[in-house]
This record gives structure tokens, C-alpha cells and sequence, in this order.
């Protein structure tokens, strides 16, 4: 009785320090993880271009967003409300503009290539092209389950990323926004991960600062269907 207690205790032991193993301990583990976890890295490599539609809701308001891209360098973003453009960025790969309420800002440069790679829904794949520093801040608990903490940097920008230690999917991304009332954090949640030609995308998000909060809910993806550079041209 006493050898199979003794067993029992250095099994479960044993046990113990697998688990402990499979902790991953580096933030490129974590990445490759979840790039594994959303189809693999050849898959998302073949994506030539996607169209993604999308609704949120904005204080029972209802905004239609859709967003284009084509690589290796072009992107379009288009937001509607009540049938009326509300605004939109467009990429074509040199240039960045951003339309928002009467007011035009564009970027150039290496700093519109980073802003257009960041706006890609697997920007992760192109971090280590960006010179992205990586590090793995460490486990936290979310919403009652376990992720890996990861700090992103770049070009002088911090972001964090946060990801399901079990799935590895990307579940939630926090940065920092310059707003009117000085710094502020902005909290970008993921969930309801479907395939689409073997490739899984959230299909709902939300976005929080300070008491504001909105959420979107996926539409349609198309992927590889042909977009015409012309769609990428700035007005």
C-alpha cells in the first residue's frame, strides 16, 4: 500500500512537470503556434488578395466596413453609415490617406508600409521582415482561461498581444492611442474563429477605450477572387 501511495505521489509529480513543460518560452513559439493553429504559414503566404465585410455596432447604430487587400502592397478600407461613405483609408503602396470626417491625413514611406502590414489580418507573418521585436511577457488569466503575453514593438510603437494557451488563437490586443484627454488604451478583443478555405479568421470583435465599446460581427471573406489596382487609387 505504502510503494503505491509513493507510486502514486512521483507519477503525479510526473505529471505535473509535463504540463509545466509544454509551456511555451518564447515569444516566436507563441506565434508559430498560432499561425499553426489558423492554417499555416504556406496557406497564408498564398493569400494574392481578400475582401472582407463586416457591421458594428456604435451606440445602436450600425456601421458597414469593408476592407480590401492585395499583396504584396495594396490596401482599402471603407466604412458606411446609412448608406453614406463615412470614411476610409487607402493604401497604394506608396502612399497612405486616411478620410475621416472632412479631414484628409496621409502617410509615406516606411511608416505607411508598417501601418498597412499592421491592418492585414496575419500581420504576424511579416513581423520578422518589419524588424519587429518580440518578447514573452509571460501567462495571463482572460476571461477565466490562460494566454501568453506578448509585447510587440516597433518602429517606437508597444503593443501587446494576447493568445490562448490552449488553441494558441490571437483572442485579444491591447495598444496606446494619442487622444484628446492625453494617452489612452485601447483594447481590441477577437473570438468566433471559422475556416474559410482553410484558414481561420475571428468572426467577431470589439474594441474598447475608456467607457466606449464596439463590437463587429464578420459578413463575408473572399479570398483569391481578383481586385483591379484600380480600386487602391487616392483620390
Amino acid at each position: 500500500m505504502k510503494r503505491k501511495l509513493i507510486f502514486g505521489l512521483i507519477f503525479g509529480s510526473l505529471l505535473s512537470l509535463s504540463g509545466l513543460a509544454q509551456d511555451l518560452t518564447t515569444a516566436d513559439a507563441v506565434i508559430d503556434k498560432y499561425l499553426t493553429a489558423v492554417g499555416g504559414k504556406d496557406k497564408i503566404r498564398a493569400i494574392q488578395d481578400m475582401t472582407l465585410s463586416a457591421t458594428t455596432d456604435i451606440q445602436g447604430r450600425t456601421m458597414e466596413t469593408e476592407t480590401k487587400v492585395k499583396m504584396p502592397n495594396k490596401f482599402k478600407q471603407t466604412s458606411y453609415m446609412m448608406g453614406n461613405e463615412a470614411g476610409g483609408t487607402t493604401y497604394d503602396g506608396t502612399t497612405l490617406s486616411r478620410a475621416m470626417r472632412g479631414q484628409t491625413t496621409t502617410k509615406a514611406g516606411k511608416e505607411a508600409y508598417q501601418e498597412f502590414i499592421l491592418n492585414h489580418p496575419f500581420s504576424e507573418i511579416f513581423y520578422d521582415s518589419l524588424q519587429v521585436e518580440k518578447k514573452l511577457i509571460g501567462i495571463e488569466k482572460l476571461d477565466g482561461n490562460h494566454t501568453y503575453d506578448v509585447e510587440l514593438t516597433a518602429s517606437g510603437n508597444t503593443w501587446h498581444d494576447y493568445f490562448d494557451k490552449d488553441s494558441g488563437l490571437k483572442v485579444r490586443r491591447t495598444t496606446t492611442t494619442e487622444s484628446p484627454r492625453g494617452k489612452q488604451q485601447v483594447e481590441f478583443n477577437y473570438g468566433d474563429y471559422k475556416a474559410v478555405n482553410g484558414i481561420k479568421f475571428p468572426f467577431t470583435s470589439s474594441r474598447k477605450f475608456g467607457q466606449f465599446e464596439m463590437s463587429s460581427e464578420t459578413q463575408s471573406i473572399k479570398l483569391n477572387k481578383g481586385i483591379d489596382d484600380k480600386q487602391f487609387k487616392i483620390k
